[in-house]
């Protein structure tokens, strides 16, 4: 009775195949004998056919083909344009990825912004895991960005369904050209669909933003930075640790480039680093302090830049840090003791930050400072400072 059982299962299963095969069948040959108008009305019966549609992705695969073998000449006919709108809308909804790259060859080749859009919602499900095809999404995303950069007019529509469609498709290579979408001025809408595409790709979310500030343009590396701050657009606050070594590695781009937004990446860095007083930052922290000091000599940074690399080389706590604050402390007492004059926010800044080391290599400028004409508020600072430094290795 069993084997009579699964004989029977095995016959209707079969039977169930052989019946789709002989209708999908009838519609391939329906298609390749129809017109141009009517290959769209085999298209249409079988997207509405229940007893069809579910595995009807060949047929629209047959479609797209023709549609390619076409396209120079039709690209711009009215019935082409609806037969590969419909061809392709199939292949997305049964999800036919032996299309995929039919699919992207026809995307070049149709101008036409609704068929663009019908394009790529369909690679959004026919191109899961097809890294070629993936990348070649990438590079048109990548491409329509940098028209915008150059002032090119974009197609809005086609704009949008890529970023979706690289969003769907959720594939970690998306995530830097994704970022610039989402960087860029674009009208609001793009920037959702930028956003909610970034939140669908799955992955190490510091990965991803270390590698947007280390290989992006000084825009998105601030976006980035900032999303850093921000704990966005994930929503969820990043590890103390994490934004520790991210905070780093955007002092370290920002130090090497010269333009504004590295100039702003820079200083956002350098306040996240105070904040956090991370000690294996001590040295990008330094780079930024010596470079700082330059600046401010020669006119090129305000006295705020100055003060804050101070506070950051304070809250690194490190020899090193101390060692250089304390030279700082050494040239504003000499400038004093000859001139009479001195900054009193640069020298509170200097003996404050000291203090927060308690490093005792300070110990003689900063005893020094009672001696000279500062302010009673610097006197009293660096008495302040004394009484922190520590005189026995921890």
């Amino acid at each position: 009775m069993k084997k009579i059982f699964v004989f029977l299962c095995f016959s209707l299963a079969t039977g169930h195949i052989l019946a789709q095969d002989s209708v999908l069948i009838s519609y391939r040959r329906n298609f390749a004998r129809a017109n141009l108008s009517e290959k769209l009305k085999v298209l249409n019966d079988a997207a509405t056919d229940p007893y069809a549609s579910e595995f009807m992705g060949e047929l629209y695969g047959l479609a797209l083909r023709f549609s390619l073998i076409v396209a120079d000449l039709l690209a711009g006919d009215a019935d082409m344009i609806a037969l590969t709108k419909a061809a392709a809308r199939g292949a997305g909804q049964t999800g036919h990825r032996d299309s995929a790259e039919t699919l992207l060859k026809l995307c070049s080749l149709y101008s036409d912004s609704s068929v663009r859009v019908e394009i790529l919602n369909a690679l959004a499900t026919t191109a899961q895991g097809n890294a070629r095809v993936i990348a070649d999404l990438n590079q048109l995303l990548d491409d329509q960005n940098s028209g915008f950069l150059a002032g090119m007019a974009p197609d809005y529509q086609a704009l949008q369904a890529s970023v979706a469609a690289l969003g769907a498709l959720g594939d970690e290579s998306s995530y830097p050209v994704l970022f610039s979408a989402y960087s860029l001025p674009y009208p609001d809408a793009i920037t959702e669909a930028a956003r909610l595409a970034l939140g669908r790709i799955q992955g190490d979310y510091e990965v991803f933003l270390a590698g947007v500030i280390r290989n992006s343009p000084p825009q998105d590396k601030l976006k980035a930075f900032t999303l850093v701050v921000d704990n966005a657009p994930r929503g969820a606050p990043l590890p103390v640790a994490s934004k520790n070594i991210l905070a780093q590695t955007a002092l370290d781009m920002a130090l090497s480039a010269d333009d504004p937004a590295s100039y702003t990446l820079r200083y956002e860095a350098v306040r996240v680093l105070t904040g956090l007083g991370w000690t294996d930052a001590s040295e990008s922290v330094v780079r930024h302090f010596y470079q700082v000091q330059t600046d401010y000599a020669n006119g090129t940074a305000v006295k705020e830049r100055f003060i804050e690399a101070i506070a950051c080389l304070g809250a690194m706590r490190t020899s090193e840090a101390a060692q250089i604050l304390a030279i700082q402390l050494g040239l504003l007492n000499s400038q004093i003791e000859q001139t009479g004059g001195f900054d009193e926010d640069i020298a509170l800044a200097t003996i404050n930050a000291l203090g927060d080391i308690g490093d005792k290599v300070a110990f003689d400028h900063l005893f020094y400072v009672d001696f000279l004409p500062y302010s009673n508020g610097a006197k009293t600072a660096a008495k302040t400072a004394l009484a922190k430094l520590k005189w026995q290795a921890p």
